[in-house]
């Protein structure tokens, strides 16, 4: 089987937000199992740790009982959690209790499906399977070179490129109903290693594609930092229009690898705080005066007035969604 040229963007059945906002219950909760990163990618944050010491940000693995009790006060919702995906900053893979954590919440109720994204590079035969046989609906992954010397310049790391392939495939051979999708930057690859990329992977993934990096990570100079050329261009190869509103801040929050909760994945300084899942319900951190106050904000068209968001490429760069037009609409319907 070759696979479909299609990005993780999910187009079907995507809900008009204009006409359901506000939302009682978020269509998506990214959870950090972990904080941690086993690569040091020069287009990520988190590959920088002089970047991460002046955030004060510390390594962190999200506890298991913290994240228990994130599933449990799910049901506090009307409706089902649409998603929730697996990543923020770090490697997922790096909690121990990985698998676990997707088992607790499909077995919860309270989540329609899980996606976790990784590396990839800490997946053995028996992780895979306790991930397929947990129930994990979707694995994204991120592939970033296609030998071991690109994954030396790029990450920083010394991998055996032919066992993380070999472990790609295995993973595809027993993926049961589990869809496997695999993504890397093309910003640094040649139109060799791009085909390359193509037959190395097409043969074991549901779907493939090659990303755009783009700066959308708030605070952090990726041309700089990455010293690739970056170009305007959206993410996923969809429309890069200009946009006031974030939609994000609707439908989705963003749990930390410490238990705090951000209002948005993006957040990696961790400077949109807006709650703390080691002593709160998600519930209320949703209904929150913080989150709402920043909602209303962008519904007024006054973005820039927050400077996280002011300085957030994502908006632009990977978002498909746009309210900016029914702003007003929305906005009073949140006053109800």
């Amino acid at each position: 089987m070759v696979a479909e040229y299609k990005s993780k963007l999910q187009r079907d059945g995507r809900v008009d937000l204009a006409e359901v906002l506000p939302l009682d219950t978020p269509f998506l909760l990214y959870i950090d199992p972990s904080s941690a990163c086993n690569f040091r990618c020069r287009f990520c944050p988190t590959g920088h740790q002089d970047l991460m010491r002046e955030a004060g940000l510390k390594n962190s693995i999200l506890d298991f009982n913290v994240y228990k009790k994130i599933i449990d006060s799910l049901g506090d919702f009307p409706e089902k959690i649409k998603v929730i995906r697996f990543n923020k900053i770090g490697e997922p893979l790096l909690n121990p209790h990985a698998a676990q954590m997707v088992a607790y919440a499909k077995d919860s109720g309270f989540v329609e499906a899980i996606h976790l994204t990784t590396n990839a590079a800490r997946l053995t035969e028996k992780l895979s399977k306790e991930l397929v046989e947990a129930g994990t609906d979707v694995i994204n992954i991120s592939i970033e070179g296609v030998s071991s010397s690109q994954y030396k310049e790029i990450c920083g790391v010394t991998i055996d490129f032919k066992k993380l392939v070999d472990n790609i495939k295995w993973l595809y051979e027993h993926k049961e109903s589990t869809k496997i999708n695999i993504k890397i930057p093309g910003n640094y690859l040649s139109d060799g290693e791009k085909d390359n990329f193509f037959e190395i992977f097409s043969g074991f993934c549901d779907s493939i594609f090659v990303e755009n990096l783009s700066s959308i990570w708030p605070g952090f100079d990726i041309v700089d930092r990455s010293g690739f050329p970056i170009q305007d261009v959206h993410q996923y190869g969809e429309d890069n229009r200009e946009k006031q509103v974030c939609t994000y801040l609707f439908y989705a929050m963003a749990v930390n690898a410490d238990g705090t909760v951000s209002a948005c994945c993006p957040d990696w300084e961790q400077k949109l705080i807006i709650g703390d899942a080691k002593i709160q319900r998600i519930k209320e951190i949703w209904d929150s005066e913080q989150l709402r106050e920043m909602q209303i904000a962008h519904l007024r068209l006054e973005r820039s007035s927050i400077d996280v968001c002011n300085q957030c490429g994502h908006i632009r760069s990977c978002q498909v969604d746009c309210i900016d037009d029914d702003a007003k609409e929305i906005l009073q319907r949140f006053s109800r």
